[in-house]
């Protein structure tokens, strides 16, 4: 089962106690690997932020557009799931996985590449619809804030039936994660 690749994954990193920097960063050691931060210290892609942990995510707060999905449940503000806390948990590059909400239940497989670029996917079914969803976007230390910030995308494919896999309407925008103080 994924989760307990997962939990293997996060022993190993805990047991090996930090991260190992290397100087290439696309080529990843196993104790990297098994860790958040996809290049150690930095390298010559700059100082990517360790992804593991707590972010405050907001959906649609400067670009939102529903595409004529006009669907009991699936407005703007009934987004409360998706916007507030995300959990960022298993280990870079590809086991990586997003919890909303925290919600266990419902897993979002994700992956980052050397330069911070990170996408996570997933269904979920909410007021009776199929939600096929993917948020991504890029990882960074953001000066101003002094805080790690994703900045990025959110689609949202509407199956409104939940029987058929066909996507009848789609709902965007952008997302910009926090990381929360306390990570």
């Amino acid at each position: 089962m994924k989760i307990e690749r997962y939990m293997i994954a996060g022993a190993l990193c805990a047991s090996l106690g930090a991260c190992k920097t290397t100087s290439s960063t696309t080529v990843l050691d196993s104790a990297q690997t098994a860790c958040g931060d996809v290049d150690g210290n930095g390298g010559d892609s700059g100082n990517v932020p360790d992804i593991l942990g707590d972010w405050s995510l907001t959906f649609g707060a400067y670009s939102y557009d529903d595409y004529t999905c006009e669907l009991e449940g699936l407005e703007q503000d009934d987004f409360t799931w998706f916007n507030g806390n995300m959990e960022i948990k298993g280990y870079v590059p590809d086991g990586l996985y997003a919890i909303f909400d925290d919600n266990n239940d419902e897993v979002f497989p994700g992956l980052e590449n050397e330069h911070g670029g990170v996408v996570f996917s997933g269904t979920k079914v909410h007021q009776g619809h199929r939600l096929y969803m993917t948020i991504g976007g890029l990882v960074y230390n953001e000066p101003q804030v002094d805080r790690d910030v994703i900045r990025g995308f959110g689609y949202v494919g509407v199956d409104e039936d939940s029987e058929d896999a066909v996507i009848d309407c789609w709902i965007q925008g952008d997302v910009v994660a926090l990381r929360s103080i306390s990570s």
